[in-house]
């Protein structure tokens, strides 16, 4: 491991750059904690993003360099996080550390010793009986916030309840409790989203009523108070001049569309006291000052140009000012329509004189009506209107009791309206739905440009080598039209290669000598085209165009040791250091075995090409392809491994891995998997029917844990008939075949443990290759099997390709991929594009086609512009398994960071939350786990590299996946919103576009009743909604915009069509159905096999004890002294 030196990773850019050393020689540090985020610091919370990764530093500090690291603001005290975890319990056993100094009561003579794990417990003072309670009080969890609320929302369903009706196990009851849980919540976002939506402004703006400009049509209404009555179907009761029945709208009465404010006055009321009668007043009063009527009893025009008319009745006195008590009762029961409102600018008419109280608006000319030789009125009406006061607020006039009277006195008999404001609560309506509408068609307008963004600026300068707009669009054609058949190749390359034999078949001396250095390298580089006079400024850094890999650096550094070592036998003064690095065994034992044996190396293995050969001008990495398999046929398989192994990428930088998910016969087949596998192998190190099983420790629960596995090595085996013979390559390959235990043999699925495990296998591995732990006899022969085919120890491989293996992958997808990783090596993570083959199979497949493409072209490069894709498909993506930092031979763990393999091969999965995230959506929760743990590296979309598949035909299929999709989506997103570093800020994060996307999600279903609702109305209804179809125009639009501006061809508008009528498929059925299955963690009928059992075991169900004793765990160079101590 001196070659690689691990540091913790660079997630942000803090003000210091923090050296961690756990020597005694530790720097004085002037800062302590994090003002920022205090808990970063805490890196003994299970919890922290970076907490098993302190972990395993504290564990292998004796052998591995650490580096300079920012994401923590203080040292680790070691010794109290060793206290804290004396012992290692994430594989079940408790193991010793080997080679470092613990301080604990025990001597370093006693650690020496071989103790068994049990004596090293009983050293430290626990037992494993204590631990084993310990663990148990773990378990024993308090009933915390979330459960109390479930089991209260469920009260009404006990226990035997829900075993009768097929619950009797205690996880499953609560798991279907969390799941209403969930529902309800569910159902509280849409209720707070309709609430929001149809019953938000009628709860704030309770007064809202009709507002009609004064300017309007009144046709067939009367106006009184600055109110609007409709009285078209109004009968007049009998009076004086009025017959019985009759409408007073129309003739001889004529009062249509008129001002019948002076008809109804209102009086006695605020005006009490203010306007009184004269003492030789004729209109009827009482001697506390009630008067009959103030103005004459008749209609006004309604704009206000009517004359003052103080003419006799030619019927009696007051004649139709409705002074009766009978007359009042019913004009009080008529409801309006409708208020009158007037705009600023209305109150600087000529004709009138028009001012504003308390947000009325009164016309200060009805005084000139008053029978001022009858009545005393308050001087403030004449000093109004001589004041030209015209267009004015007058509300501050009330400065004290009386002045407030006479204002409310004139609103009483001068209102002819309302001015054009709202209150606080129709304005906080307002503000509310213009920002849920700035936010939607923000995030959907953002969402737009970015991706054109992406399509026309980014995309085209991604992977091996930039294209302008019309070699993009050409090459984007060409790969759709790939995509249109599975049979289609696609264009082959033609690649030299020489194997060992082909060469002189023996090594030179350099070679030799660095065959047997302390690098952990392998089968040797070419060094024809290597200077080795090269200057010394050349060898100090280890890039190449600012660009640095596992084989520039080893190469750099087994040139330089060369010289050196050449220089000092020239000199004849070889140093000693150089003679120790070189020949002198070092003493400890980490370090006398540096690689295997290279006699071992397959003579028909590739030799490696020269660090200086770029065929596709940057520097070349090895790259796993690897492919998981379950119940997949022989057309299917040899479709993937055709296409893999037909990629551009130099078959000396590539390995295909095929893991065989148990001895698995899928419906249809012969042959099982591995089986069919196997048949597309030659060349084997050792023959199939010799090779032995070894034990290793799954993803799954109770004796499940322990599983065996069979590794084959050897090359690929083409098919004459699908790939033609001067197209082969020679690509070597590894075949992982779970079989199981003896116990299982009988089962139909035995050694099946699901796609995560199969992950974990190849993640555990490199991990603990990266660290240089203890790893178990699959692992080592894994490692062993590498060395074999290619000479390269697992270490040289920096990149891997996860493909299912349903999949198919266009010929240079792997380059571009790649490039794209090498050139930045802050990606992490990456993904091509998923095409689908079966686009016109059937109702169901056609549906899906813009979806998958919208996805991409939209979703996925808007993420890619902030670095943030949320979702690397598991069919088809790309991880770095370390980064460098620097030049200086440091280097990051990435997909074999402990955090995330330790998280990923979680096999605890006791809350429902958990269920969804590592039962359904493996692939999703390891995209989630990449960002959590690293949030300031990128995961990206590279449109260049394509893949194709057969997407489900039939609806039944398509529910169950959608199914496990849209749970497991749901359960991701609220992981990702709660990760605070991630792009942007506020609004302007990808944490708010998360926090977006999870709301919509869960409220799918509301929103496509929403949009049906909108539409409906719009047929049935006026008005019509202009703004909402605006909105929902957009909303919809836009995405076929998409279509227009990044699509291959016109037809992907049809599939759209086809997707919009599929609508309430997508947006009602599909989610409903996914969230009422919240606690359903079957894969359904996606992958039937033949005799499938329909209730089978799942990989969580406790069946029984573990025994870990089971697993043999040694470091590989263990392993290697084991061996040879056996044959000598």
């Amino acid at each position: 491991m001196d070659v690689e030196s691990h540091q913790f990773p660079s997630d942000g850019d803090r003000a210091s750059n923090i050296l961690l050393n756990y020597s005694d020689n530790s720097p004085n540090f002037t800062r302590h904690s994090s003002l920022i985020r205090p808990e970063r610091d805490n890196l003994e919370d299970p919890h922290n993003p970076h907490h098993y990764y302190a972990k395993k530093i504290i564990e292998n500090q004796d052998h591995i360099k650490i580096g300079a690291h920012r994401t923590i603001s203080r040292p680790i005290n070691a010794k109290h996080f060793r206290d804290n975890f004396p012992f290692d319990v994430n594989e079940g056993s408790l193991r010793k550390r080997r080679n470092t100094n613990l301080s604990y009561e025990y001597s370093k003579e006693e650690m020496k010793s071989e103790k068994t794990d049990k004596e090293v417990l009983e050293v430290i003072g626990i037992t494993k009986k204590s631990f084993q309670k310990n663990a148990g009080d773990d378990r024993k969890t308090k009933i915390r916030l979330w459960k109390f609320y479930c089991y209260f929302i469920t009260f009404w369903a006990p226990p035997p309840v829900l075993k009768f009706f097929g619950m009797p196990k205690r996880e499953r009851q609560i798991a279907w409790r969390e799941k209403i849980g969930l529902i309800s919540i569910v159902f509280y976002m849409a209720g707070f989203v309709a609430f929001l939506t149809f019953g938000f402004t009628k709860t704030v703006c309770r007064n809202l009523s009709l507002h009609v400009y004064h300017k309007g049509n009144f046709t067939d209404q009367l106006l009184i108070h600055g109110k609007v009555f409709d009285l078209q179907d109004f009968k007049h009761p009998e009076a004086p001049g009025v017959q019985n029945n009759s409408n007073i709208l129309y003739p001889p009465y004529n009062a249509n569309g008129m001002d019948a404010s002076l008809l109804f006055q209102n009086v006695n009321g605020n005006c009490k006291g203010l306007i009184i009668p004269k003492e030789n007043c004729s209109i009827p009063h009482t001697k506390e000052g009630d008067v009959a009527w103030y103005f004459p009893c008749t209609l006004m025009k309604v704009d206000g140009t009517s004359l003052p008319e103080f003419q006799e009745s030619k019927y009696y006195d007051g004649w139709g000012c409705h002074t009766s008590d009978n007359a009042r009762r019913q004009f009080y029961t008529m409801n309006y329509i409708a208020d009158v409102y007037y705009k600023w600018e209305d109150l600087k008419s000529k004709e009138r004189d028009l001012v504003v109280v308390n947000g009325e608006v009164l016309d200060l000319n009805i005084l000139n009506w008053l029978d001022k030789d009858q009545l005393s009125y308050p001087s403030q009406f004449d000093e109004l209107q001589s004041s030209a006061l015209k267009g004015y607020d007058l509300s501050i006039l009330s400065s004290n009791y009386y002045q407030q009277q006479v204002l409310k006195c004139l609103i009483d008999i001068a209102r002819v309206g309302r001015i054009d404001s709202k209150s606080i609560g129709c304005i906080a309506s307002d503000v509310v739905l213009l920002v849920s509408l700035t936010i939607i068609l923000g995030v959907v307008m953002a969402k737009f440009l970015v991706a054109c963004y992406f399509r026309w600026k980014i995309a085209k300068n991604q992977g091996a080598y930039p294209m302008n707009n019309q070699a993009m669009e050409k090459y984007m054609k060409e790969i759709e039209r790939w995509s249109n058949e599975m049979e289609f190749q696609g264009p082959l390359f033609q690649e030299e290669a020489l194997s060992v034999e082909e060469t002189d078949g023996k090594h030179s001396t350099i070679e030799n000598n660095i065959m047997n250095s302390t690098i952990s390298s392998s089968k040797l580089f070419n060094f024809k085209e290597f200077k080795l006079n090269m200057s010394a400024k050349d060898l100090d850094c280890s890039a190449f165009n600012g660009i640095t890999t596992m084989v520039i650096q080893n190469q750099l550094k087994q040139n330089m040791e060369e010289i050196n070592l050449r220089s000092s036998y020239i000199s004849g003064t070889c140093s000693s250091s150089t003679r120790e690095s070189l020949m002198t065994p070092i003493e400890e034992p980490y370090k006398q075995i540096n690689s295997f044996d290279p006699s071992l190396i397959h003579p028909k293995s590739l030799s490696q090409p020269s660090v200086f050969y770029m065929p596709h001008n940057f520097p070349l990495v090895h790259i796993i392809c690897f492919v998981t398999c379950y119940s997949e046929g022989k057309d299917g398989l040899r479709t993937t491994l055709d296409s893999l192994s037909n990629t551009e990428y130099p078959a000396t930088n590539k390995l295909l891995l095929v893991v065989c998910d148990g001895l698995i016969k899928g419906s249809g087949n012969e042959k099982t998997t591995p089986e069919i596998v196997l048949g597309m192998m030659q060349d084997f190190i050792i023959p199939p029917d010799k090779v032995e099983a070894y034990s290793y420790i799954a993803v799954a629960s109770g004796s499940k844990r322990h599983n065996m596995a069979k590794v084959y090595g050897g090359f690929y085996k083409y098919d004459d008939n699908t790939t033609p013979t001067k197209n082969q390559k020679r690509v070597p390959m590894i075949t992982i075949v779970k079989c199981g235990t003896i116990e299982e043999s009988n089962s139909s699925k035995p050694g099946n443990r699901g796609k995560r495990d199969s992950q974990v296998i190849l993640m555990s591995f490199l991990q603990k290759l990266t660290f240089d732990e203890r790893m178990n006899e699959l692992e080592y022969n894994l490692l062993k099997t590498i060395w074999h085919i290619t000479g390269l120890m697992g270490d040289m491989y920096e990149l891997v390709l996860m493909v299912d293996a349903d999949t198919k992958v266009y010929p240079d997808s792997l380059t571009h991929m790649a490039a794209e990783m090498i050139k930045d090596p802050s990606i992490m993570g990456l993904c091509g594009e998923t095409k689908i083959v079966n686009k016109a199979q059937s109702w169901v497949t056609a549906i899906q086609v813009f979806e998958y493409f919208i996805s991409h072209h939209q979703a996925k490069a808007f993420e890619s512009v902030f670095g943030s894709v949320t979702c690397l498909p598991g069919c088809f993506s790309m991880y770095r398994i370390k980064s460098p930092k620097g030049f200086d031979g440091y280097w990051v763990p990435i997909l074999a960071n402990p955090d995330i393999v330790e998280r990923y091969s979680d096999n605890v999965t006791n809350t429902l939350h958990k269920k969804n995230l590592l039962l359904l959506g493996e692939d999703r929760y390891l995209s989630s786990l990449m960002l959590k743990t690293f949030p300031k590296r990128r995961q990206i979309f590279v449109p260049k590299a394509a893949c194709k598949t057969v997407v489900p035909d039939k609806f039944k299929v398509l529910l169950s996946q959608r199914r496990r999709w849209i749970n497991s989506t749901v359960h991701n997103l609220f992981e990702l919103l709660l990760i605070r570093d991630l792009c942007g800020t506020f609004c302007f994060s990808m944490q708010f576009v998360i926090g977006i996307e999870l709301i919509g999600t869960l409220v799918l279903p509301l929103a496509i009743c929403f949009t049906i609702y909108v539409i409906t109305f719009t047929i049935v209804s006026e008005p019509t909604p202009v703004i909402t179809l605006i909105i929902l125009g957009i909303i919809l639009g836009l995405p076929g915009l998409v279509v227009i501006i990044t699509a291959t061809g016109w037809s992907y508008l049809i599939w759209m069509l086809a997707y919009i009528l599929a609508l309430p498929i997508w947006n009602f059925v599909l989610p409903v159905y996914a969230f009422w299955k919240f606690d359903d963690f079957s894969w359904g009928d996606t992958r039937p096999i033949a005799g499938d059992d329909k209730n089978p075991a799942g990989h969580d169900d406790i069946e029984g004890p573990f025994d870990y004793s089971t697993i043999k765990m040694q470091t590989w160079r263990q392993f290697i002294e084991e061996e040879r101590s056996q044959i000598f």
